[in-house]
């Protein structure tokens, strides 16, 4: 068979179109396409395989034009799902005998949406559905749906096949390697927990350190570690990063990595070192808020009891960026955070950050509190389509939506100044205490720096602004007399800083853009409807529902206090999440009653339960009670959440 896998790029994206101004990276795209690479992976090799990225080839519409493949692939994310819904329109168009599939997270509803244009959907991980569809589809009987009923076991996942675009991995700024999957965190706005669930799973470190060596063998120099908290397993990483230290010192020119932790690494000395050795150059850290009431609101319970500041001071003395991810709209933020956001970030000298409007992503907790309270909003703007970063689906409860697109414009012009970046990059530098103990050639080192040198010199004298080359120098003056050790990360910091720069203004423009619009077309901001009702299927599976639901609480306590009240919202958030899309107790939707439960049952502080009464087993009327309960539940949170 003929396969082609397809991933989506806009031409307007506007990171990728940022990096390709910057003539010294030499790349197109920030990332390579992990997704369609580890599918072509699990592709068997009887099979024809073609990976085309946008980003990097671009347009696919008019190469598919007397083209004919048999299956054609189209990875779905949420920044790209109009030109992903566009690319199929383009495949049916242009290739009618090819069957279309899509992937992603929360692709499962496109099939009942766009019937016309895809013909599969795989909803979470492939691993074990993709090879079933392969055989389903050789025998002309494959389904419309594909679930992942387990999560699959990663220490038997393949590596990525990058070969396949082996002429065009220098074009992009990194690779990703994914070495495990899975958060214990449980923050309301993120639905990790249910994509991956909450206990790590990671593949084995000599599959980590293979894929690590096929990426130097195709001169991949920047390496993202794409898990959700590569520190979930503190036991696994060490050893990792202990065998990954050595292999990156054998590399001709080691590789520099970066990845997502949480704040909690700051009280591990042993591997703040261990990262900084492995070459860790960014570590991408979620602070979303300085306010512990708007911690609270996002059930961020890990920052909580830490101190951030210190924590930033102590990671950044290894000389790794922190990158601080931060959101702005929870109910507990005012008008004068914003101020405090931006003091914020100026006083710990935090030099790369993520900073937008609290959204809530649907099927999150998060989102199901905002529908019951009736703060959620469809926006019937046809300019805003696709642009996640900047929009928000919530009505803020302390300022209003236009005093939030307008507070975090002005927040973006204000904070990416040159002036106070400098600040900033200086202080970070300064507070660099750890050299690590990373090996370079210093023949390769001198020479590939010289060449470097002249094009960065080059474009800083001769093509950025004046301000920039005025900042650079300035950044570089305290530094004169050690400025042959510093460069290297001189230039890598300003020049991530450039793109921040730029795309702040973006941003700010834009959310500007959308303030004025609805400031001018307040009829076009409908509020979503604030009911979330039990569904049939669920009152019809109800006793089946709740007797495994029981089973599960059983096993861990016979307080019938507790028990009653973990059914219950078990129930409740099983509901939430699956709604009217669920049809049956099915093995896939057993899994997810049990996540359910677990988050749930997580959350019961046994102090504060008094009840003397036990249960062994259901008694009667038990499902009725529940039910009951349940519709009570419902319908009040409805007119009071």
């Amino acid at each position: 068979m003929r396969i082609l896998l397809i991933s989506p790029g806009s031409p307007g994206e506007i990171d990728n179109k940022i990096i390709r101004e910057i003539p010294y990276l030499l790349s197109k795209a920030f990332i390579a396409p992990h997704a369609v690479a580890t599918i072509a992976a699990l592709t068997p090799r009887e099979h024809e395989v073609e990976i085309h990225d946008e980003y990097v080839r671009g347009p696919i519409n008019q190469l598919l034009i007397g083209k004919e493949y048999d299956i054609i692939g189209i990875s779905f994310t949420s920044n790209q799902l109009l030109r992903s819904l566009e690319i199929a329109k383009a495949c049916k168009k242009y290739c009618p005998n090819s069957t279309i599939v899509a992937g992603g997270i929360g692709v499962e509803m496109l099939i009942h949406k766009n019937k016309e244009n895809i013909d599969v959907v795989f909803h979470g991980e492939a691993e074990e559905t993709w090879p079933r569809f392969l055989e389903d589809f050789k025998k002309g009987e494959f389904q419309l749906v594909y679930k992942n009923i387990t999560k699959p076991d990663m220490k038997k996942a393949p590596p990525p096949r990058w070969e396949l675009i082996k002429d065009d991995i220098h074009l992009y700024n990194s690779v990703s390697v994914q070495t495990t999957r899975g958060c214990p965190f449980d923050c309301s706005f993120c639905d990790v927990i249910y994509t991956y669930g909450r206990k790590p799973r990671s593949k084995t470190i000599d599959q980590v350190l293979d894929e690590i060596n096929r990426l130097n063998d195709l001169k991949v120099h920047m390496v993202f570690i794409a898990d959700d908290n590569f520190a979930g397993d503190k036991k696994y990483v060490k050893e990792l990063l202990q065998r990954l230290i050595v292999l990156n010192n054998s590399f001709k020119v080691p590789i520099s990595f970066y990845t997502q932790l949480d704040i909690t690494i700051a009280n591990d000395d042993e591997l703040l070192k261990l990262l900084a050795d492995a070459n860790f150059t960014v570590l991408m850290i979620g602070i979303e808020s300085i306010n512990p009431d708007s911690l609270k609101d996002m059930n961020k319970k890990q920052n909580i009891n830490i101190s951030i500041p210190d924590s930033i001071k102590k990671i950044q003395s290894y000389g790794m960026v922190v990158l601080a991810h931060m959101i702005i709209g929870a109910d507990s933020d005012t008008k004068e955070t914003f101020k405090q956001n931006a003091a914020f970030i100026q006083e710990n000298n935090i030099i790369f950050h993520i900073c937008h409007p609290l959204a809530a992503p649907p099927g999150t907790k998060m989102w199901y509190d905002y529908k019951r309270q009736g703060r959620l909003v469809k926006i019937e703007n046809p300019d805003a389509n696709d642009k996640v970063d900047i929009l928000s689906n919530i009505i803020p409860k302390q300022i209003t939506r236009i005093e939030l697109f307008e507070g975090m414009a002005d927040y973006w012009d204000e904070i990416y100044q040159p002036e106070k970046f400098a600040e900033r990059a200086i202080g970070f530098l300064k507070g660099i205490t750890y050299k690590p103990k990373v090996k370079y050639s210093k023949i390769y080192l001198f020479w590939h720096m010289r060449k470097i040198m002249g094009k960065v010199m080059s474009f800083y004298f001769f093509k950025a602004e004046r301000m920039h080359r005025k900042n650079i120098l300035r950044i570089m003056q305290p530094f004169k007399k050690n400025i042959g050790h510093m460069m290297q990360k001189i230039i890598f910091i300003y020049t991530f800083y450039i793109i921040d720069y730029k795309r702040s203004a973006y941003d700010a423009l834009e959310a500007r853009k959308m303030a004025d619009w609805e400031r001018n077309h307040p009829q076009m901001i409908k509020v979503d409807s604030c009911i979330v009702p039990i569904s049939e299927n669920i009152r019809k599976n109800a006793t089946e529902l709740i007797e495994k639901t029981f089973d599960l609480v059983r096993e861990k306590t016979s307080n019938q206090e507790i028990i009653n009240k973990v059914v219950l919202n078990t129930i409740l958030d099983f509901s939430d999440r699956f709604g009217e899309t669920f049809e049956h107790l099915d093995a896939f939707h057993k899994e997810q009653l049990k996540e359910s439960f677990e988050s749930v049952f997580n959350q019961i502080d046994e102090k504060i339960i008094f009840s003397s009464e036990f249960l062994e087993k259901q008694p009667s009327g038990f499902t009725r009670e529940i039910m009951d309960a349940l519709d009570n539940t419902v319908r009040y949170r409805n007119v009071y959440g």
